[in-house]
């Protein structure tokens, strides 16, 4: 169930690209602050500024590890349950046992949805992270001579799709009242652990964990570009 994520192909160009892609995407995304799902146990208005969302202001590693465990689960079920179904003329017969590049595009999505402004540079060309997915996607079309959808590209965005939507759009359009997915205690505090430990007791603030935690920290990073950056 974990190492179907994990193997990238045989060994070659792709497969390094992929884990590239994979670890590059992943560091930034969990440096810049990942979408957060950790719930504020307290009634709405959560904070001074009449914030209606009942989850933090910033996310952190758990956040991120909770998002990737929802991936992958999405990704399995809807193969099991869902891709059966989907028309010959949309699948053209492909079939996946492995789901490195599903997850890869799942994080990709949920990345550039949480950060659509911040410009990126694919291969020279400059644009908005809100359609690196969709270039991508295009240049995987391209490469199979426009015959062939990457499934597995589409397949990844989806459940990304899926997860954005529960985790930002839900709580906004209800104001807090409802919350379908958040991250679980245990994992919060197992990621509280290791970060205590891995700096001899200080800590790292990544998540804006109290109420009212101010949403305009930024991390000085260099994210300008999404491969060979």
């Amino acid at each position: 169930l974990i190492t179907c994520f994990l193997y990238a192909g045989k060994f070659g160009w792709n497969a390094l690209i992929g884990l590239h892609m994979m670890t590059q995407m992943s560091n930034r995304y969990e440096t810049m602050g990942p979408i957060c799902t950790r719930r504020m146990n307290l009634p709405p208005p959560y904070n001074g500024n009449n914030n209606t969302s009942p989850y933090y202001p910033r996310g952190e590693s758990a956040d991120y590890a909770f998002a990737l465990l929802f991936g992958m689960v999405g990704i399995l079920l809807s193969q099991f349950l869902l891709f059966p179904y989907l028309p010959y003329s949309l699948t053209q017969g492909q079939h996946y046992i492995f789901f490195h590049r599903h997850l890869t595009f799942y994080v990709v999505y949920i990345w550039s949805k949480h950060y659509p402004l911040h410009r990126v540079n694919l291969f020279g060309v400059a644009m908005a992270a809100a359609y690196l997915p969709y270039a991508y996607l295009l240049m995987g079309y391209a490469l199979n001579n426009g015959q062939v959808l990457p499934i597995d590209m589409l397949h990844g965005m989806f459940i990304g799709h899926v997860y954005y939507y529960l985790a930002c759009v839900v709580p906004e359009v209800l104001r807090g009242r409802l919350v379908v997915i958040a991250t679980p205690e245990i994992l919060v505090g197992f990621f509280h652990w290791i970060e205590v430990r891995g700096v001899g007791g200080g800590g790292i603030d990544v998540g804006g964990g109290g109420v009212g935690g101010d949403e305009d920290n930024q991390m000085l990073v260099n994210v300008d570009d999404v491969i060979g950056g």
